[in-house]
């Protein structure tokens, strides 16, 4: 339960602050061990801070988290104890959002809560494969390489995440400026030009007459055609988010050529990854599979780590499921397999992240060289045609006047 303080330290400072305890008596026994002066304790909502209400804009940052974890990790080994630390930390914390959740987990620490549960009650800022990998640091005193193991696997993922984002900007913008360029043409370049042919009764081809009807269905149905565009993107959006709708759409993506190649070798490089540091960690495999989960953004990849998971379970081994799953490659379970046969199953999987994740960089460089030409033959037609559509007509007026 929350409680808001009011207190006051032994050089008489006023202190306003929250506290998340089971009870009052509690709450008053941690503040009087802090050597505070209890003024005034009430139970209280706290209310949601717009890190928690917009993490996307206003949260901790995934580079926030790296950072945070080689600092804590330096600190640790120098030889200064985890609360110094944190409470270093959140002192030199340029960055509010991540001010705000390591002062609440200093607060935690000093009431004999660990830092891996501490950090579980920040969901919006620290992921919970985070908090678990930080548990088994706890409890097999390697809390240091556990630090920097998270921050070596998240500067990975960021580093993926920001491959695929540059691969896809440039089409999505070449495209963004093809749709502009008609829209501006049909809406603006247009009409006045349609006004002069019809004035001059020239001879339209069916190009032209086409970018006409265009533009006047836009004239008088825009606004519907606007609405009803942004209905069906809200309701695409909305099927999308839902169980099979989602399933639907991931299994459509992994069928389409090169991006589905991207889509897969990327799930598995983070799948390697994510479990090579969580048995590096400690954590038993069957453990490590149910985090590993979490982390699959695709759902027929998640449900095949899902059987692959169950037959784990039911003592069928690791390698031997991930040979039945079509959709994995067999290069996958033949690693696997040599590293439970030899002992090396964390640096095997190590091995294989760095194999996919290149695979992902020669998979996106060959896209990229496709589509750059594609893209921009594709803009070339659009505004030859648009010349064309505009300029014949043209012609024609001067054939009349002569």
């Amino acid at each position: 339960m929350n409680y808001r303080y009011v207190a006051f330290d032994q050089q008489g400072r006023r202190i306003e602050g929250w506290i998340e305890v089971p009870n009052e008596a509690t709450a008053e026994e941690a503040l009087w061990g802090k050597g505070l002066t209890v003024a005034q304790l009430v139970p209280a909502r706290r209310r949601p801070s717009l890190s928690a209400l917009f993490p996307t804009f206003f949260g901790v940052k995934r580079r926030d988290l790296i950072i945070f974890s080689r600092q804590l990790a330096t600190l640790l080994s120098s030889g200064i104890s985890i609360l110094p630390a944190l409470r270093l930390l959140a002192e030199q914390s340029d960055r509010k959002a991540l001010r705000e959740v390591l002062q609440d987990v200093t607060a935690a620490l000093e009431q004999g809560r660990p830092l891996s549960a501490a950090l579980s009650a920040h969901p919006f800022a620290v992921p919970e494969l985070y908090a678990r990998t930080i548990a088994v640091g706890e409890r097999t005193g390697n809390l240091e390489d556990v630090l920097r193991q998270l921050a070596t696997y998240m500067e990975k993922e960021q580093a993926l995440a920001r491959k695929l984002t540059n691969a896809l900007a440039y089409p999505a913008f070449v495209l963004v400026v093809a749709v502009g360029v008609v829209v501006l043409m049909l809406t603006t370049a247009l009409p006045p030009m349609v006004e002069l042919f019809e004035s001059f009764g020239a001879e339209l081809p069916w190009s032209t007459r086409a970018m006409i009807a265009v533009s006047r269905f836009i004239s008088a149905y825009g606004v519907y055609v606007l609405v009803g565009s942004l209905t069906l993107a809200g309701v695409s959006s909305w099927w999308s988010s839902r169980p099979t709708g989602r399933r639907l759409r991931d299994l459509a993506l992994l069928h389409v050529p090169i991006v589905g190649q991207v889509v897969l070798q990327g799930q598995i490089s983070r799948f390697a990854q994510t479990t090579a540091v969580l048995i590096q960690a400690g954590l038993p495999l069957s453990e490590v599979m149910e985090l590993v989960l979490q982390t699959v953004e695709n759902v027929p990849v998640a449900d095949a780590l899902e059987r692959v998971r169950v037959a784990l379970l039911a003592g069928q081994g690791f390698s031997a499921p991930l040979a039945d799953e079509r959709l994995f490659p067999p290069l996958l379970a033949q690693m696997v397999r040599v590293g439970e046969e030899t002992g090396t199953l964390e640096g095997n999987l190590e091995m294989l992240a760095d194999f996919y994740k290149e695979a992902v960089d020669r998979t996106m460089h060959r896209m990229t060289t496709l589509v750059e030409p594609v893209m921009t033959i594709f803009i070339g037609l659009i505004v030859g045609f648009l010349a064309i559509s505009i300029v014949m007509p043209m012609y024609s007026i001067m054939s009349e006047i002569k």
